[in-house]
């Protein structure tokens, strides 16, 4: 029987996604997932089949990043734990910058410290 996820003890040390430079074959081109941007750095993911045609699958490292972030939590769901450990973080609370001080002649906000460029 496969031993699920939750059991193994790299489930949450996952290897990053791949990032270009990092040795695999990027070449110049179209991304084909989330982005849709041309003539940047892509990847062969692999084949797609459709019912008319088949074709290869590239995706630049951001997308490439967001599609290996959505499997890992997939496979989290699919083993039972609520959530994969990063999105268990609590989020930072957003701030509306609505007290703006000066520093060195820049612009921030004076609750979270920011820089703003107005």
């Amino acid at each position: 029987m496969f031993t699920p996820a939750v059991e193994r003890s790299w489930r949450d040390a996952w290897p990053l996604p791949a990032q270009a430079g990092d040795g695999n074959a990027w070449v110049t081109g179209t991304c084909w997932l989330y982005c849709r941007r041309e003539a940047v750095a892509v990847l062969w993911l692999g084949a797609v089949v459709t019912p008319a045609a088949t074709g290869d699958v590239y995706a630049c490292g951001p997308c490439v990043a967001e599609l290996a972030r959505l499997v890992r939590v997939q496979a989290h769901l699919r083993d039972g734990i609520a959530a994969p450990a990063a999105a268990q973080r609590p989020r930072p609370r957003s701030c509306e910058h609505r007290r703006v001080v000066l520093h060195g002649g820049k612009t921030h906000c004076g609750e979270c410290s920011r820089q703003l460029y107005l």
